[in-house]
């Protein structure tokens, strides 16, 4: 595994060249996912390679990583661990892109250098639920948040504004 990635490639050299690019961003490098997460200390392990499909150049490949996303329930941290698989069909135009096949994703290359953080990048704020939290009820298990959310139902329960209306309506006055 490389240590050294490269800042700007050109996909379709890369396919010309059958070239697979392998190591580890940090995630600091990666500045819109830096402003998602709770912690930046970490790494992104990438491996892309470059091929062709008949004419068409295509980069596919792996990113694994664990990011610690905040619980937009509880507020507490979350890890999230990440493998995500991804194939690319290098376009020049939305033409071409309507032409790929089912398993490709466009990339857009107007022939000018791409950042590769950039595109990592984006394949894992795709993949970010929008909404993370925990797989339980991770208030309910807060000590904190335990015992006044059931303070404030129980209260609730007890001064009902309809409770007046059904007694109403028992009696029939």
């Amino acid at each position: 595994m490389s240590d050294k990635l490269p800042d700007l490639i050109d996909p379709l050299l890369l396919a010309e060249r059958h070239s697979v690019l392998s190591g580890a961003i940090k995630i600091t490098a990666l500045e819109r996912l830096s402003d998602l997460v709770a912690e930046c200390d970490g790494f992104v392990e990438i491996e892309v390679a470059f091929t062709k499909e008949g004419k068409q150049p295509v980069a596919s490949g792996t990113i694994k990583t664990e990011l610690m996303l905040e619980c937009q329930s509880c507020l507490q941290p979350l890890p999230w661990p990440l493998d995500i698989g991804f194939k690319l069909g290098v376009v020049a135009s939305m033409a071409e892109a309507d032409r790929l096949k089912i398993d490709c994703e466009p990339l857009l290359f107007n022939g000018e250098k791409i950042s590769l953080n950039a595109l990592i990048e984006d394949e894992i704020l795709l993949a970010l639920p929008d909404y993370p939290k925990h797989g339980y009820d991770c208030i309910g298990h807060s000590s904190s948040g335990s015992g006044n959310f059931e303070t404030k139902t129980n209260h609730a329960k007890a001064e009902n504004p309809f409770s007046v209306l059904a007694k109403l309506k028992k009696t029939g006055d």
